[in-house]
Parts: C-alpha cells; sequence; structure tokens
C-alpha cells in the first residue's frame, strides 16, 4: 500500500498550475545582512533572513546565491544554517486557496524553467484551503511549477528503510451538487 501512495506522488500531477503570472515577475530579494555583487561574473550573495520572492513564490533561508546565465535567466541557490531549514511557498491557480510549501537544507531554484529542487530532510505539502492534502519527504525533492509535477527521490536503501521516502496523499471526494 505504501508504494502505491508512493507511486501516485511521483506520478499525479496537482489539479492546478502554479500561479502563471509569477513567471513574468520581478524578483525582490531582501536580507538582514550582507550582500556581495561580482560584476564580471553576474554573482549575488545575500546572507542572514534572506527572502527572494517572485509573484505568490517566496523562498527564504539563511544565505542565498543569484547567478545569471549568459541569457538573462537566474538561478537561485539557498543553503541553511546547520539546525535551520530553508523553506518556500507558492500559490498555485487553482480557484481555491491551494499552496505548495515545501522545506530543506538547501534548496535551488531555475527561473529558465521554473524548477526547484529541494536537498538535505527535503519536505513537501500541498494545502487546500488550510487542509494538508498530499506530503511527500525524501532525500532530495523536485517541484516542477509548470507541469504541477513532484519528483521524491529516496535516501535509503533495504538496510536502512527509515531514510526511505514517505509520501501521503489525501483523495479529496467530489463536492455533492445538490448542497450549496
Amino acid at each position: 500500500m505504501r508504494f502505491l501512495l508512493l507511486a501516485l506522488a511521483l506520478t499525479l500531477p496537482t489539479l492546478a498550475t502554479a500561479e502563471r503570472a509569477d513567471r513574468f515577475q520581478k524578483t525582490v530579494i531582501s536580507y538582514d545582512g550582507e550582500m556581495h555583487y561580482d560584476t564580471i561574473k553576474g554573482i549575488s550573495k545575500f546572507s542572514d533572513h534572506v527572502e527572494a520572492s517572485k509573484g505568490t513564490l517566496l523562498i527564504s533561508s539563511d544565505f542565498l546565491t543569484a547567478a545569471q546565465s549568459p541569457e538573462g535567466d537566474y538561478l537561485y541557490t539557498v543553503t541553511s544554517l546547520k539546525d535551520k531549514l530553508a523553506r518556500f511557498k507558492q500559490k498555485q491557480d487553482a480557484s481555491n486557496d491551494k499552496w505548495v510549501n515545501g522545506e530543506g537544507k538547501t534548496m535551488a531554484y531555475r527561473e529558465k524553467d521554473d524548477l526547484l529542487t529541494v536537498d538535505g530532510n527535503a519536505e513537501v505539502k500541498i494545502i487546500e484551503n488550510g487542509n494538508v492534502t498530499g506530503v511527500a519527504t525524501g532525500a532530495k525533492i523536485t517541484y516542477d511549477a509548470r507541469t504541477e509535477q513532484i519528483f521524491v527521490k529516496s535516501a535509503g536503501d533495504a538496510a536502512d528503510p527509515a531514510r526511505k521516502t514517505r509520501a501521503m496523499l489525501v483523495l479529496m471526494p467530489k463536492a455533492d451538487p445538490l448542497k450549496n
């Protein structure tokens, strides 16, 4: 049964797409510490309570590096201190209040592909109308905001099953059309 749920979590995309307008928003980075910008390499480094927002996408952590590609797209890499986790959340285009939240030791967000990778104690939750409807944990989780797919990689093996991937989905029933 556990593997059936895992298979569903890996192959079943959520029903909405990430806020389409997010892709066309500017990225705003705020921080409490220091910033270093290398104009030749196109790399910026921020420290201490860093938050990067792009529309409804919010990524927060202790450190953030923004590297610009020759095409003008950015790769944002965030890392956290030893006892903290980096976090992200993004609203979905669904008509209801639907969010994808996640956390892990490090994250990488590729702006070009709208792809977010969470590593180290990775966890991603789907929250609908304030209720958790899906949770996945693993060594590495990749969240594709364009296709709304979540891919989870296990760190465990047969010798250490506690480190395997875990997933939980709540399949919500259809609304009763006779009720208002």
